[in-house]
């Protein structure tokens, strides 16, 4: 593109739009442009030339600035009046949505129980100019289809209004994401709005939930050869965030077909744009990253787009991700109620931009700068100056767009709050959450077993030390999976060629199905945040911890994405997260310990802790195949150990999600346990066999869901139970359970709950201290003598 430009049109561009390269100006780089067969010669043009060459700012990185510039400015004169007349509707619609949002919140038209309803919402005010970036998106009815959304998603945050109105056309998902009512977007279950049916990913208050998830949906448009691209929004405040760091490293690695944009509106809540970053302008985090980056007017629609077009023209063409910095200002506080102290007063509704006074916290001199550029006026004195419109009919489209609002609130006034039966639905695939107990325990157990439950030890494959181990036994369930299912796929650390997993447990997989398994960065939260997108596109995706440790640095990925989705959206993120755990191995504290107790107290995941090779491959298999998010714990010790491996042939049955084993049956004590004490909690109860006891032992297997009907089975029939694992005791699943059993079972028991678990230190590394953090096969030996001679 630059050789085609005669050099007075080059200079002409880049005097016009010199704010957009970095380190140039108009004295040092207008004189040194040349169009001979060197072409542009930029190192020259610069200050400080051996700085910046010190700094790696090479000729490459300088013209493709330039050919940045260039493919925007063209654009933006591409832009035709039909186009332009679009935009400021959409700018006044969502200006007009604000003020009928901020009039919900100061009036109390919404009435639950007789009394007024504010709920929390957010503005946009002065920078609507981001309704622009809809020109270089492909959305729109011809995009849906019975099999899914086919255009580009969208992750808006609380700024992004009018692109989300864009997407939808529908006002109602504004008003009722604050009022909560028993309609989209969310039914009363989050205060966000979205529609992933239309391309919409429904935000989250974690500000780098959509960053990251947006990446998983890069990852499944690449992996399907599909030209559709993922918008990713954020403030210059949320760009502080690991998580955003952690994915667009993420996506550069993987040349992804995404879009970076960060607004910097000047606040993030309260703190300025210097109390988040030093850099001078936000674009420049995309130099860190190999990444090109651009920085417009925020204020102005046409740049807007035009920097959206470019980026996105380069995503569907294979070039990988970009970075946008749109410079604009928030002109109103972070939510309604912020507005008095961020302006210094209540500002009156309308379509004009409050004034600010010295009293709020708002800085009076940049707010007025910024004032004096509201996108709305800008843009529609710049179309009523070329004829396009007259002044009339922009009031015309502020009626229209009040009227639509007005028509929306009324709609949405007449419609029911949500039941409060309905609080419980919708948390799993699996299971409605049970209703609060208030009643206490009856005499009989009446009511409590289910009927059909057998008590007879399940049908296993045996024990034989020439059969197959628990490690070949999960990589080959991941072999049947990444066969049978469309677009499956494993990701983590050191997964992929050459290594194939810390304990080289996908090596075998790599021959097959090396183009599968995919080497992530060191990002735990970028790795998740990638399954739930992937996810959501409908791919099998299949993740790894290198060990259960390490997800806390990926937490929230977890606890506030996966967990939540399907409740606050009825979306689906049926990924499976393979988490290495367990002690008995000398490991020391961060790579020992049973993080599975993090989880079960989190509505929406589904955990699981296998502790044979047959139940390993049967329930990773099972994992894949589950509509919800699955942590699945794979037991270290157990990997190859010699004395668990069972012979062949295996088949599957049906899930064992939710379904717990009975490994051996007993009249006179329950042993419940899961994982590797499965094993201890085994030989002691052949142990105290040949003392005259005959104990039960229940694998759990499935720790949430758990098999309520197999542990009261057991607890009825032996009346003595003692609960073991390997966790700690305080805190603990099984710590849980216990409290459980000792409220229904009241009546049944013949003596207290026990519960043994390790100590309360973290793991310990050297043997001595590790024997004496774990609880011994003689301890729990002699805990259960003591439980039998009660």
């Amino acid at each position: 593109m630059l050789h085609s430009l005669q050099p007075v049109e080059l200079k002409r561009i880049v005097e016009s739009h010199l704010g957009h390269l970095r380190y140039i100006d108009r004295e040092t780089l207008l004189p040194h442009i040349t169009h001979d067969s060197q072409g542009i010669q930029p190192l020259k043009c610069c200050k400080s030339y051996s700085y910046l060459k010190k700094q790696g700012y090479s000729r490459e990185t300088f013209e493709s600035e330039l050919e940045a510039i260039l493919s925007m400015s063209r654009f933006r004169t591409s832009i035709d009046s039909k186009a332009s007349v679009e935009l400021l509707e959409l700018m006044i619609l969502t200006r007009a949505t604000d003020n009928m949002l901020k009039h919900l919140f100061m009036s109390a038209e919404m009435q639950y129980k007789g009394r007024g309803v504010q709920g929390k919402g957010f503005r946009s005010l002065g920078q609507e100019a981001i309704a622009g970036a809809s020109l270089a998106m492909r959305y729109g009815p011809n995009f849906g289809s019975q099999q899914g959304w086919t255009g580009d998603v969208i992750g808006p945050l609380i700024r992004d209004l009018a692109l989300m109105l864009a997407f939808t056309d529908d006002v109602r998902l504004a008003l009722n994401a604050q009022v909560g009512k028993d309609a989209a977007p969310m039914f009363g279950r989050d205060l966000h709005y979205g529609d992933y049916e239309r391309g919409v990913l429904p935000a989250a208050a974690p500000l780098s939930i959509a960053t990251t998830t947006l990446v998983g949906t890069a990852f499944a448009f690449k992996l399907k050869n599909q030209a559709r691209v993922a918008f990713s929004m954020i403030g210059e405040g949320g760009s502080s965030l690991g998580e955003w760091h952690e994915a667009i490293n993420c996506a550069g690695v993987h040349n992804l077909p995404i879009v970076f944009c960060i607004q910097n509106n000047q606040t993030a809540l309260s703190t300025p744009r210097n109390g988040q970053s030093r850099v001078r302008s936000f674009r420049e985090k995309a130099v860190g990253y190999g990444l090109p980056g651009v920085c417009v007017d925020g204020n102005d629609p046409t740049w807007v787009g035009a920097a959206f077009h470019w980026a996105a023209q380069r995503a569907r063409s294979g070039q990988g991700p970009s970075v946008i910095e749109l410079e604009t200002m928030r002109m109103c506080g972070h939510a309604h109620h912020d507005d008095m102290l961020y302006l210094g007063e209540e500002p009156k509704i309308g379509f004009e931009l409050p004034v600010a006074s010295k009293s709020g916290y708002a800085n009076t001199e940049l707010y007025q700068q910024w004032r004096t550029q509201d996108p709305i006026i800008r843009f529609a004195n710049r179309l009523m100056e070329s004829g396009t419109l007259r002044e009339s009919d922009i009031e015309v489209m502020k009626n229209r767009s009040q009227a639509r609002c007005e028509d929306a609130k009324n709609e949405i006034a007449r419609l029911q709050w949500p039941k409060e039966s309905s609080v419980c639905h919708n948390v799993t695939s699996h299971q409605n959450v049970a209703k609060r107990v208030l009643e206490l325990p009856e005499s009989s157990s009446q009511g409590l077993i289910n009927p059909s439950l057998s008590r007879t030890i399940e049908v296993a494959p045996d024990f034989d030390r020439s059969g197959t181990t628990y490690l070949d036994a999960i990589a080959e369930g991941l072999d049947r999976v990444l066969k049978s299912h469309e677009n499956a796929f494993i990701m983590g650390e050191d997964c992929g060629a050459p290594y194939g997993n810390a304990f080289l447990l996908l090596r075998s997989l790599l021959k097959e199905h090396g183009d599968k398994i995919y080497n992530m960065p060191i990002a735990e939260g970028g790795i998740l945040g990638t399954l739930i997108g992937a996810a959501l596109e409908g791919c099998c995706a299949i993740g790894e911890m290198q060990f259960n440790d390490f997800v806390a640095s990926g937490f929230n990925q977890l606890v506030n994405n996966a967990a939540k989705l399907r409740y606050r959206t009825g979306l689906s993120a049926p990924c499976v997260v393979r988490m290495p755990w367990g002690g008995l191995r000398r490991a020391g504290p961060y790579h020992s310990q049973d993080t599975s107790p993090w989880f079960y107290r989190t509505p929406g995941l589904v955990i699981v802790a296998p502790s044979t090779p047959y139940d390993a491959w049967h329930l990773i298999q099972d994992a894949a195949d589950c509509d919800d998010p699955v942590l699945y714990y794979e037991h270290i010790a157990l990997y190859r150990k010699p004395s668990i491996k069972q012979s062949k042939p295996w088949s599957r049955n049906e899930s064992m999600i939710g379904k717990a084993a009975l490994r051996r049956v007993g009249e006179d004590l329950v042993i419940i346990s899961y994982g590797a004490f499965v094993h201890r909690a085994i030989e002691v109860a052949d142990a105290l066999s040949t003392e005259g006891y005959e104990c039960a032992v229940l694998d759990l297997r499935s720790l949430s869901p758990l098999d309520w009907d197999a542990i009261d089975a057991q607890v009825i029939h032996n009346s003595k139970v003692l609960l073991v694992g390997e966790d700690t005791k305080k805190g603990s699943i099984l710590e849980s359970i216990g409290s459980e059993i000792s409220e229904r079972h009241y009546f049944n028991l013949d003596a207290p709950v026990k519960v043994l678990g390790s100590l309360d230190t973290p793991v310990p590394y050297a043997p001595s201290l590790e024997d004496a953090f774990l609880t011994s096969v003689e301890e729990i030996r002699q805990c259960a003598r003591n439980l039998l001679r009660w």
